[in-house]
C-alpha cells in the first residue's frame, strides 16, 4: 500500500470494495479492539458527563432567577450569543489553549466546546419554565404558609418539570449530534468513521458512521421521552399538553 493511502495511527482501515453491509454487520468490526463498541463508549461516556454538568450549573441557576424575576434582558442576550457562536469554532480555539497547558488535544477543548452548547437549552427552558407558572398558584402557596425554597421546588419546578425535562432533551440530542467534531480534533469517538471515510475516501466507513451518530441522537431522544412518562405524574404531563395545545 502505498504511503500516502495508509491510514493514520488510530484510523479504521476498511478496504474500499467492501459493502456497507458486510462491514456493518461483521462482528469483528463491532467487537474488535477499537471497533464500534469502543468509540460508542467513548462518545457515550463523554456525552452523558456534559449534559450532567450542564443540568448540574444551568437548572439552579435559571430556577432561582426565573423565580425571582431576574435577568430578563440576559436571557435574551444569552440566546442571541449562542446561536451566533459555531461549536467547533470554540472547539478548535481551545486546542491551542488545552496544548499550552500540557493537557493534549482531548478532552478538555471538545467537553468545554460542547457544555458551552448544552447550557443553553437547558437553561432557557428551565427559566421558560419557572417563570410561566401562573401567579395565582404562586400567590396561593405563599398564602399558605410556603417557603420561597418551598414554593419553587414543590409548586414552579414539579409544574414545569416538563418542560425542563424537554430542554434537557434537546441539550442531549444536540451534544450527541455534534460531539463527532471531537475526531476532526484529534479525539476518537463514531466521528472517527466519518473522519476515516473521508480520509480514505471509503463511503463505507461515512455512510456508517453517519448512521451511528444518527441511530445514537434518536436513541438519546427515545430514552428522554421514556423517562418523561415514568418520572412525571400522569396530571403534569396533562397540564403540559394543553398548555403546549393552547400555545401551538
Amino acid at each position: 500500500m502505498p504511503d500516502s493511502a495508509r491510514p493514520l495511527p488510530g484510523q479504521v482501515a476498511v478496504p474500499r470494495d467492501i459493502g456497507f453491509v458486510d462491514w456493518f454487520f461483521d462482528v469483528g468490526t463491532w467487537t474488535d479492539k477499537g471497533g464500534i463498541l469502543d468509540s460508542l463508549w467513548e462518545t457515550v461516556l463523554l456525552c452523558s458527563i456534559v449534559t450532567i454538568v450542564a443540568v448540574i450549573v444551568s437548572v439552579p441557576i435559571a430556577a432561582a432567577l426565573a423565580h425571582f424575576g431576574k435577568a430578563e434582558v440576559s436571557t435574551t442576550w444569552l440566546v442571541s450569543i449562542s446561536r451566533a457562536v459555531p461549536t467547533f469554532a470554540i472547539a478548535a480555539l481551545l486546542v491551542p489553549w488545552s496544548l499550552r497547558r500540557g493537557w493534549g488535544f482531548e478532552p478538555w477543548p471538545i467537553f468545554i466546546a460542547l457544555l458551552l452548547l448544552a447550557l443553553v437549552p437547558i437553561y432557557l427552558n428551565t427559566y421558560t419554565a419557572i417563570s410561566q407558572v401562573p401567579d395565582g398558584t404562586v400567590d396561593a402557596a405563599r398564602a399558605l404558609g410556603h417557603s420561597e425554597t418551598s414554593i419553587l421546588t414543590k409548586v414552579e419546578f414539579a409544574l414545569g418539570a416538563s418542560v425542563v425535562l424537554s430542554g434537557i432533551r434537546v441539550a442531549a440530542i444536540q451534544v450527541v449530534a455534534t460531539e463527532p467534531i471531537r475526531a476532526f480534533l484529534g479525539g476518537d469517538g463514531l466521528g472517527r468513521y466519518v473522519r476515516d471515510g473521508f480520509g480514505q475516501n471509503n463511503d463505507t466507513l461515512v455512510i456508517g458512521g453517519m448512521i451511528l451518530i444518527g441511530g445514537l441522537a434518536a436513541l438519546t431522544g427515545l430514552i428522554f421521552v421514556l423517562l418523561e412518562r415514568i418520572v412525571l405524574p400522569p396530571g403534569v404531563r396533562r397540564l403540559a399538553r394543553q398548555q403546549g395545545d393552547r400555545t401551538r
